[in-house]
Formats: structure tokens, C-alpha cells, sequence
């Protein structure tokens, strides 16, 4: 979801713009994706670069939108949809931890759409997470195949990803989801997410549909 604030500054509106018109196009699209057959959608909220290196007022912004999730969950429960998440969210801060935990808690038992925020995500640090957990299980090396690796990784009980969006023709992986990507389908746009409507997304979904997916055979 990517080039919010290119978006606000071509509007000679302040940063703090961005944020809400990313948090309004969320709901937005998850309403749209929802009325689809579609059951899983994930959505990149924050990598632990954005924690580090984004202006302060910027990440208080993101981490005020994260912590107002609970003032969805009526939307969420219309929808009928079960929140999860992805990566360490134990590095947010301790308010937005215990939220996102309590709105995963409240919603487990949803059925029609599992929505997945990507927080504090950095790929390398999620190989590296899996590799401990593999060691302290004593895995045999020889018994270690790439379907076993993947039960150590952060996604391992949600499907691979069929298709990857990209907003605003930014050609590049970004290290997303690596290892659940080897036969994803991707779909760039020149639209900004803010700018990425029902539409766009009809567009995207064509554009997967028309693909022709052979899985290497």
C-alpha cells in the first residue's frame, strides 16, 4: 500500500492526510474484497525499516491507526471477517501489541474473509526466527524439506500468495513474503493507494483471472 504521502504532497496536503485517506481506503477495499469469493487478503502495514528510519511524527501516526483498530470492529463483525497478523508485532509498542491481540481474540471465530496485517516486517528476520525455531526442535537436517521449513515460518497456517499487488508502478519485490511467493502473480499499477479503488481492483483480479498459471509444468 505504498506512495501515501507522494499522494498528499501532489495535493499540497499535510502528511498527516495520508494517513487518514490510507486508513479510509483500507476499510474501503477490505469492504470490496469481501463481497468477492476472495478468503484471504494481507495487507503490508509496516516493515521494521518504516520503525526505524520514517520521521517520528510519521510513525506516531501509523502506530495511532494501528491502536484504533478496535474502532472497526463492528465493521469487522458485519463483514464477518477474522483479523490476523504476521511477523513480530511484539516490537510495536506495548498499546498496540495488547490491541492487536485482543481484536485477533475477539474475531477468531469469523469465517469469511481473514484479513492479515504484515507489522514489523523484515524477511530476513522472519528466516532467521524460523531457523531458531527449527533448532530448538531437533530436526533431523536430512528429514528438512522445504514444506517442513515452511511449518516454522510466520505464515505457515495461511495458503501461498496467488497474486501480489503493487501500487504505483514500483517494480520491485521488496523482499515480501519470499518464501510463499515462488508462483505468485503480480499486478503493478500506477495508481497510489489512496487512488487504488474498487475499479483497480476489479482490474487486478481480471488480470489474475486472464493469467496462465502452469506452476513451472
Amino acid at each position: 500500500m505504498d506512495w501515501n504521502r507522494r499522494w498528499a504532497k501532489n495535493r499540497f496536503l499535510p502528511s498527516v492526510a495520508w494517513h487518514i485517506a490510507w486508513a479510509k481506503n483500507v476499510v474501503k477495499i477490505t469492504k470490496a474484497v469481501s463481497d468477492k469469493w476472495i478468503k484471504y487478503l494481507t495487507l503490508w502495514v509496516l516493515s521494521t525499516d518504516n520503525l526505524k528510519k520514517r520521521w517520528d511524527d510519521e510513525v506516531k501516526w501509523i502506530i495511532k491507526l494501528i491502536n484504533n483498530i478496535d474502532s472497526y470492529l463492528k465493521q469487522i463483525k458485519e463483514y464477518d471477517i477474522k483479523i490476523e497478523t504476521i511477523w513480530d508485532i511484539s516490537k510495536l509498542p506495548k498499546e498496540s501489541y495488547e490491541k492487536l491481540e485482543d481484536v485477533k481474540k475477539r474475531t477468531k471465530n469469523n469465517k469469511w474473509l481473514t484479513v492479515i496485517l504484515a507489522l514489523i516486517y523484515w524477511w530476513q528476520d522472519e528466516i532467521i526466527r524460523a531457523t531458531k525455531r527449527i533448532i530448538d526442535s531437533w530436526i533431523n537436517p536430512n528429514d528438512l524439506t522445504k514444506q517442513e521449513f515452511r511449518k516454522y515460518t510466520d505464515t505457515w497456517k495461511f495458503p501461498v500468495i496467488d497474486m501480489i499487488v503493487r501500487t504505483w508502478w514500483d517494480i520491485r519485490h521488496s523482499w515480501f513474503c519470499l518464501y510463499d511467493s515462488e508462483y505468485s502473480e503480480y499486478y503493478f499499477t500506477n495508481k497510489k493507494w489512496p487512488e487504488f479503488d474498487q475499479n483497480e481492483l476489479e482490474n487486478a483480479i481480471k488480470s489474475f483471472e486472464n493469467s496462465k498459471r502452469n506452476f513451472w509444468k
